[in-house]
């Protein structure tokens, strides 16, 4: 140990990185007897020359003296292209512009859609990301290589046009609304006499898709629908529409809609934790196949503080708060938890 202790000493500038290998091995091995013991976990042990680990030890500081300072590693660089969700577009962007302003060689192209356009272009190979609300059906999308990395919860919420001055609807009313046809006049659950306008999204929409679920309950949406592209584009046509009501996720929600509950319920993180609030959904970024360094790298800087400070900020959720959940949706197949 005074050896290694005074090759250490003799460093200078370069201490910082010497002295992290230094750490790597007295905290993680035991020196013993003149062997040191790596802990593999299941009781067994490597055993390495101490000899040898010196030897090591005096070559990385004569490579570190000679140079004058330990190479840096090789900056990143690339071009990564992220296409997909809407609702996860926000997020995306922001952390794409933090990653480029740390990585001046690496330019990201974020662009939205819906969560199929996300999925076909990842694997087809149009992008390198796919964004997505929704998992991917392995029906549809086989491929052993696609990987979801869940990086976030999205809450969705029922919106309306502000002249609908309804609070909060029952679960079986939305049905009514959106699904049966049952309710066509606000009037009929306390509203003003006010034909309701039905805004929806499109059949590819994460979104949509949730909604169809989990509130429609596998249902499909009848009568005579405002069709739209995207929750940007839902959430526009709800705000200039009356009697309008629709669906969105947080991450685009805008004061020129009015939020109403499901069943009294709010799209809060205690409600969704507690398994009140039904209407929620991860947001996922699929890879296909091995990721080079430059896409690895921002896949782990999407929970890093500088991005995870800004998902309460955008209407998201950490994914690590459904470890509290008291309810689970699916098992998971092949997801990276970032």
């Amino acid at each position: 140990m005074r050896k290694i202790h005074s090759l250490f000493s003799r460093v200078g500038s370069h201490r910082r990185q010497l002295y992290f290998v230094y750490r790597c091995i007295t905290n993680h091995c035991l020196l013993n007897q003149g062997a040191i013991q790596q802990n593999r976990g299941f009781g067994g042990f490597y055993r390495v020359n101490p000899r040898l680990l010196l030897m090591n030890l005096a070559l990385a500081t004569l490579l570190a003296s000679c140079n004058g300072a330990i190479a840096a590693p090789s900056e990143l660089t690339g071009q990564i292209v992220a296409v997909g969700s809407t609702a996860l577009q926000p997020l995306v962007s922001t952390a794409a512009s933090q990653f480029e302003n740390l990585h001046p060689q690496v330019q990201i192209k974020v662009s939205g859609g819906d969560s199929t356009v996300g999925l076909d272009a990842v694997t087809t190979q149009q992008a390198d990301i796919g964004d997505s609300d929704v998992y991917a059906d392995r029906a549809l999308y086989p491929d052993p290589g696609l990987t979801d990395h869940i990086v976030c919860i999205i809450p969705n919420a029922m919106i309306v046009n502000p002249d609908v001055p309804i609070k909060s609807l029952k679960q079986q009313q939305i049905i009514d609304i959106f699904s049966t046809g049952l309710i066509h006049n606000w009037s009929q659950i306390g509203g003003p006499d006010l034909p309701v306008a039905v805004v929806v999204q499109g059949s590819a929409s994460g979104t949509r898709d949730t909604f169809r679920k989990y509130i429609l309950g596998g249902r499909d949406e009848t009568g005579n629908l405002l069709r739209t592209s995207s929750s940007v584009d839902e959430r526009d046509t709800v705000a200039r529409t009356p009697g309008a009501i629709g669906y969105l996720a947080l991450s685009v929600l805008m004061p020129q809609v009015n939020t109403i509950a499901i069943d009294g319920q709010m799209p809060t993180q205690a409600n969704i934790v507690a398994g009140t609030y039904a209407f929620w959904s991860y947001e996922h970024m699929y890879t296909l196949g091995n990721t080079n360094s430059t896409l690895a790298a921002f896949l782990d800087f999407m929970l890093t503080p500088a991005v995870q400070e800004q998902v309460p900020k955008m209407g998201y959720l950490a994914s690590s708060v459904m470890m509290q959940a008291s309810v689970s949706r699916t098992s998971i197949q092949n997801v990276v938890f970032l």
